[in-house]
């Protein structure tokens, strides 16, 4: 059940402009070796910033005052539209490839 709801988030995230979010997400995430820490929002385009808004559920708006997203908020998100997937299961599964921690 859990990996079928691992591939249909990961069949969203590759439908939408998600690239750059989840690429910054898998560096944070090596780099740290949790799910932990923030990642800037700035370099995103706005249709990047729309899509990203709309799947953590609140407004363009205040993710721009933001200007950072959580790992931890994103996969309790992540978890709440895709129950038992965590971010380290999106990412292996997104970039086909084990995220490995420095």
């Amino acid at each position: 059940m859990r990996r079928k709801h691992v591939f249909a988030a990961v069949e969203r995230f590759e439908s939408g402009p998600f690239a750059k979010v989840l690429e910054a997400f898998r560096v944070r995430y090596e780099t740290i070796g949790e799910t932990a820490g923030t990642i800037y929002t700035t370099p995103l385009s706005y249709e990047e910033l729309i899509a990203l808004a709309d799947f953590m559920d609140v407004s363009v708006y205040a993710l721009e005052l933001q200007r950072k997203l959580s790992l931890k908020n994103f996969e309790e998100k992540l978890q709440s539209k895709y129950p038992g997937v965590k971010l380290e299961q999106l990412l292996t599964v997104y970039f086909e490839k084990e995220t490995v921690q420095k």
